[in-house]
């Protein structure tokens, strides 16, 4: 396999691994007059945190839920849906990559650490979208197939002027 054949599949997998966080962040926004939760999911996550605090096995975990998201789960659910949000639009589209990835591999970091617990699969699903976005910060995958290209390609030819 060539370099730019997996580039091609770096690009590729970074473009529907920032689809579904899109999709994800998109089903759960609201504009009021900027981007946030709405209330329905934040009721949701809110009853979810409550559960982890309850039987999260980790004493620290439990801990940081009670004392720190559940006072603030408005603020937090909120930041959450625009993190994705934000990481959706540059992995799907290439754009700051770099920035992108590394939101998303802390929104899977956030999500394994709350609920490696519960499932096998739960721990697998950010498992690999964790390391997706670590390949994607390190490869920087926005080069091919993405708006980072563009951007490299006016900066060199600004520097010609």
């Amino acid at each position: 396999m060539g370099n730019h054949q997996a580039q091609r599949g770096i690009a590729l997998l970074r473009i529907v691994v920032g689809a579904w966080l899109l999709r994800s962040a998109l089903s759960h926004l609201v504009w009021s007059p900027w981007p946030w939760a709405t209330p329905y999911w934040v009721q949701v996550v809110t009853s979810g945190l409550a559960q982890h605090a309850l039987d999260h096995p980790s004493f620290w975990v439990r801990y940081f839920i009670q004392q720190a998201l559940l006072p603030n789960a408005e603020a937090y659910v909120g930041s959450t849906v625009v993190l994705e949000l934000l990481a959706g639009v540059s992995l799907t589209f290439g754009l700051l990559t770099v920035p992108g990835a590394f939101i998303a591999a802390l929104l899977a970091l956030s999500g394994g650490l709350l609920t490696h617990y519960q499932s096998d699969f739960l721990a697998g699903f950010y498992l690999i979208q964790g390391t997706a976005a670590l390949v994607f910060l390190f490869t920087r995958a926005g080069r091919r197939w993405g708006l980072d290209a563009v951007l490299m390609e006016i900066k060199s030819n600004a520097l010609l002027w």
